[in-house]
C-alpha cells in the first residue's frame, strides 16, 4: 500500500471544474492520503487571493482597517469556486468570517506576524471549504488539520520562515489519520504560537515537508502541464518531455528558470529519496515527469535539458592585488546581501571578480521577505554600482546589462566527450558569442553568458540550436 502525498497549487483551485478534478483523484486512487492546498489563483476578473491579503494586510497596518472592496473580492473568488459545487453560501461567509476575527489582533502582534497571520489565511480558508465540500458534497472521509493544533513550527523571519527539526515529528502523526488530510499550505506558527509563512509558493514546502515527515512513497504536485519539458515549449516547437530527471538535474535546471518547484521544496525530498511526480490536472490518466535520485543514462543522450535566464547584468569589479586581500569576496556578497540582490553566478580572475545578478532584483524587489508581489522599493543602477565602489575602495566598477544565461543540464556529460566543445560549435554557428562560461565541478550543467538584443532573440535563437543539437541530431 503507497502512502501520496498531492499538493494543487493556485490554478488548480482557482475553478470549481478544477477541484471537482482533484476530489476525483482522492476518490479514484485511495493511496492518496494527503491533499496539500493552496489559496485560490486566477480567477477571471478578479486578483489572486493572496495578493488581495496582502494589499488588505499593508492597508490595515496603516489605517487600522481592512478595506471592504478587499473583502469583497474575497468573497467573490471564494463564491466564484465553491458555490457552482454546491456549497452554501452561508457556510463560505461562514468561514470567510475567520479572517475577518483575525483583524483585531493586530494590536496585539507585531507587523510581520500580522502579515503572516493575514496572507496566510487565504489557504486555510480554501481548505476548509474544500473539506466541507469532499465530506458534505462528495461524501468522502476528509478531515481539516490545522498546522497550529499539530505543531507545525518555522523559524527564522515571519514571512520567511524554515521548519524547525521537532515539526517533522509533529507532522508524522499525519500517517496515522484515518480518511484525506485537507492541509493548508505555505502558513504555520513559531514554537511560541506566533503566525509564520514560508516564502512565497511556500505551498510546495509545506507538502515536500509533509513528505518527509510522513516518509511518503510519492509526491504528486499537479499543475496544468504534462511534466517537465526539456526545452521551452514557447521557443521550441512540441520539445521533448522527461519521463525521469533527477533530483540535483532539475535544481540545475530550477537554479536557472524552470520554475517547477519551489527551490527549497526539493531538499526534504531529494533528502529521504522520495519520488517527485510532476502532473497534468486535465489528463489525470499521463504519465507526466517522475524526479528521482537516480536514472538511466541514455547513450549518445548526454543532455537533459537547457534552460535559459533573460534580463541579467554583469557587474565588474577591478581592485589591483585583489587576490591578496583575505574576505574580498564576501564582503562583496555581504553588499549584495544587505541590499537582497541575489547573486546568480561569480567569475573570478587575479584583479577582477564579475557578479551576474537579474536586473529585476533591481527594479522590483519586495520590501519584505517572502510578499513578492506588492510593497516594492527600487534600487538606482548607478548609485548602487558608486556604492560598490566606495564601499571596496575598487578601482573600477562597471555594469553591462541586457545580458542573457543558457544552462545545458544532463548526468551524461560527464561520461560524453567534447559536449561543451558541441555547445561552443552550435552557438558560433549562430553568431552568438560567449562571454562566460563556467561548467559545475559536478559536470553536469555548463552555464553560459553572452550579450542579447532588446528584443532577446538571440537567447531564444541559443536555445532553438543547443536543442536541435542535442535532442535532434
Amino acid at each position: 500500500m503507497g502512502y501520496i502525498v498531492a499538493k494543487f497549487g493556485g490554478w488548480a483551485n482557482a475553478s470549481a471544474e478544477n477541484v471537482k478534478l482533484a476530489a476525483d483523484l482522492f476518490e479514484k486512487n485511495h493511496d492518496r492520503k494527503i491533499k496539500v492546498n493552496s489559496a485560490i489563483g486566477k480567477v477571471e476578473g478578479l486578483p489572486k487571493v493572496t495578493d488581495l491579503l496582502t494589499e488588505g494586510a499593508e492597508v490595515t497596518l496603516k489605517t487600522g482597517v481592512f478595506p471592504e472592496d478587499i473583502l469583497e473580492k474575497i468573497k467573490l473568488n471564494h463564491y466564484a469556486v465553491f458555490k457552482p459545487l454546491g456549497v452554501p453560501e452561508d457556510v463560505i461567509d461562514g468561514v470567510l468570517k475567520l479572517l475577518e476575527d483575525r483583524l483585531p489582533m493586530k494590536d496585539s502582534l507585531s507587523p510581520d506576524h500580522f502579515r503572516a497571520l493575514i496572507i496566510g489565511s487565504g489557504e486555510e480558508l480554501f481548505s476548509r471549504l474544500d473539506t466541507y465540500y469532499l465530506k458534505e458534497i462528495r461524501k468522502l472521509k476528509a478531515r481539516y488539520v490545522d498546522p497550529r493544533e499539530i505543531g507545525h513550527y518555522l523559524g527564522g523571519n515571519p514571512l520567511d520562515g524554515h521548519i524547525l527539526p521537532e515539526s517533522y515529528n509533529n507532522l508524522s502523526r499525519l500517517k496515522d489519520m484515518d480518511g484525506i488530510i485537507v492541509y493548508p499550505g505555505f502558513f504555520a506558527i513559531s514554537n511560541r504560537g506566533e503566525p509564520m509563512i514560508y516564502s512565497r509558493g511556500g505551498t510546495d514546502k509545506t507538502a515536500a515537508d509533509i513528505a518527509a515527515a510522513i516518509d511518503a512513497t510519492l509526491y504528486e504536485n499537479w499543475k496544468d502541464v504534462d511534466g517537465i519539458y526539456c526545452a521551452d515549449p514557447r521557443i521550441v516547437k512540441n520539445p521533448e518531455l522527461m519521463a525521469e530527471v533527477t533530483y540535483k538535474e532539475i535544481r540545475e535546471l530550477s537554479y536557472i528558470s524552470f520554475n517547477v518547484l519551489h527551490q527549497e521544496a526539493m531538499l526534504p525530498v531529494m533528502n529521504a529519496g522520495i519520488p517527485v511526480n510532476i502532473k497534468n490536472l486535465l489528463k489525470p490518466d499521463s504519465r507526466g515527469t517522475l524526479i528521482v535520485h537516480d536514472r538511466e543514462h541514455i547513450e549518445n543522450r548526454p543532455v537533459i535539458g537547457i534552460a535559459g535566464l533573460k534580463g541579467i547584468c554583469v557587474i565588474n569589479i577591478e581592485k589591483r592585488m585583489m587576490n591578496e586581500e583575505i574576505g574580498f569576496a564576501e564582503k562583496v556578497m555581504a553588499l549584495f546581501r544587505e541590499n537582497r540582490i541575489s547573486i546568480e553566478q561569480i567569475a573570478t580572475s587575479i584583479d577582477t571578480i564579475a557578479i551576474l545578478a537579474k536586473e529585476s532584483d533591481f527594479k522590483e524587489k519586495s520590501i519584505h521577505f517572502g510578499i513578492s508581489e506588492s510593497v516594492r522599493k527600487e534600487i538606482d543602477f548607478e548609485e548602487f554600482i558608486d556604492y560598490l565602489k566606495h564601499q571596496l575602495n575598487a578601482d573600477k566598477v562597471k555594469i553591462s546589462r541586457n545580458r542573457s544565461l543558457m544552462c545545458v543540464v544532463g548526468q551524461g556529460m560527464r561520461k560524453s566527450v567534447g559536449t561543451l566543445g558541441r555547445i561552443a560549435t552550435s552557438l558560433s554557428n549562430a553568431g552568438i558569442n560567449i562571454e562566460i562560461v563556467d561548467q559545475g565541478p559536478s559536470e553536469r550543467n555548463v552555464i553560459l553568458c553572452f550579450k542579447d538584443e532588446e528584443d532577446y532573440s538571440k537567447s531564444k535563437k541559443a536555445v532553438e540550436v543547443l536543442y536541435e543539437e542535442f535532442f535532434q541530431n
